[in-house]
């Protein structure tokens, strides 16, 4: 019997290894075990209608902006993303506000009775669909945790498959090229289901083309983006917006009375979402920023620079099993490497060793992303923005952003 929310967490990780705290090893694909669970659950998907988002870049943010927008129009909307920053309880939102504690704990105290054994995601993504069940949510936006074909959110039929863009990570789960992830991600078209696609490269528009017309299902891709300067709205957020618009439309409810930089400027307290250019109230030019791939990094640093933010100093901390190479590509040259508490972290030598190889212009090291912040803010010159960037668990050690969550506490 798991008494509490702290002992209820503690042996959700030990239980269920998570990709988010040991990488590969936790990673589960396929459907079997997750419709298993389900159906022991009594199916709660059958009863939630869904948007289903997959990508490589910008699905959250896209999942954040069409969350709020169909609040907006007086939905009740369930908000499914991962990973968490803080609190396991990010993970599952209604309308902005986390599962509670006490709801946690029940699930889990009822999952431990249960002869399966599901990953952590798996557990994670069941606890999500009998919440938002039981909360009679109008709308469920759904992200998926890592491709698309087998990840555990594809045993869903959404009313609507929206697919970001393609880029390289996760390689070793996905494939080497992009046309390889394309197809991984494709991998949550339903039959039917109207596609939204933010993808641009004609090659992999072609790859979305066929696997839609192959299931009859309509596809439209997104060139636009939301009409805004860059102070309102940050350059590479404005395709996410525009993908998200493109959403509603798809499901025929108005976007008429719906303002993209108001909801940009509200989205934390609308769906908890953070860490995306989310500037430092404490620091002046100094952002936080998610990015944790090579087009990641490449579209934050060009959203600065159409701010007038070219001189940029890097606070950097990355997992380790990541590749950096794009690093010497950046037009970055100060740098200052650190590691982070989750057991993912580039450490010690390995760290070094690695960054040595890439023959970068000045690179300085912390021992955490604090002491790193504070390094650079005396190493900056009077022009240059700080940007701490390079993974979720990086920013998860941040003082201001935990100070930022817990202080909101949706």
């Amino acid at each position: 019997m798991l008494n509490n929310y702290t002992t209820a967490i503690a042996w959700l990780f030990e239980q269920f290894p998570s990709y988010q705290n040991v990488g590969a090893s936790a990673y589960k694909p396929g459907l079997k075990n997750t419709l298993s669970l389900l159906e022991r659950l009594g199916n709660p998907e059958k009863n939630l209608r869904f948007i289903h988002v997959a990508g490589t870049n910008g699905k959250g943010s896209t999942c954040a902006f069409i969350a709020s927008f169909l609040q907006q129009n007086g939905f009740r909307v369930g908000l499914f993303t991962s990973p968490h920053l803080v609190d396991f309880r990010e993970r599952i939102r209604i309308n902005g506000q986390k599962i509670s504690e006490e709801q946690v704990v029940a699930f889990c105290n009822k999952v431990a009775q249960l002869p399966s054994t599901p990953s952590f995601f798996e557990i994670t993504l069941a606890m999500a669909l009998v919440y938002f069940e039981q909360e009679e949510c109008d709308y469920v936006v759904l992200e998926t945790g890592m491709g698309g074909r087998l990840d555990a959110t594809n045993v869903v039929t959404p009313l609507v498959s929206v697919i970001t863009n393609i880029g390289m990570d996760h390689q070793a789960f996905l494939g080497n090229s992009l046309a390889e992830i394309a197809v991984e991600k494709a991998g949550i078209i339903k039959e039917r289901t109207p596609v939204i696609c933010g993808e641009e490269r004609p090659a992999l528009q072609e790859i979305f083309q066929s696997k839609a017309a192959g299931l009859k299902a309509p596809i439209r891709f997104q060139h636009g983006d939301v009409k805004a300067t860059c102070e309102e709205l940050p350059l590479y957020q404005r395709n996410n917006a525009a993908l998200a618009l493109e959403v509603l439309s798809a499901l025929a409810i108005s976007t008429e009375k719906l303002d993209p930089v108001d909801t940009w400027n509200h989205l934390f307290v609308a769906t908890g979402f953070l860490g995306r250019l989310t500037p430092s109230t404490k620091f002046p030019k100094l952002y936080y920023d998610a990015s944790h791939n090579a087009a990641g990094l490449e579209a934050t640093l060009k959203t600065l620079s159409s701010m007038g933010k070219d001189n940029i100093m890097v606070v950097f901390g990355a997992s380790n099993d990541k590749a950096l190479e794009h690093l010497s590509k950046s037009p970055v040259k100060q740098w200052v490497f650190c590691e982070f508490s989750n057991d993912r972290s580039y450490r010690g030598q390995h760290l070094q060793e690695t960054i040595e190889k890439l023959s970068l212009t000045e690179v300085h090291y912390a021992a955490d992303v604090n002491q790193g912040i504070e390094k650079a803010l005396k190493l900056r010159q009077e022009d240059s923005t700080i940007l701490v960037t390079g993974s979720f668990f990086l920013l998860s050690d941040c003082h201001e952003i935990r100070h930022m969550l817990l202080q909101g506490n949706q």
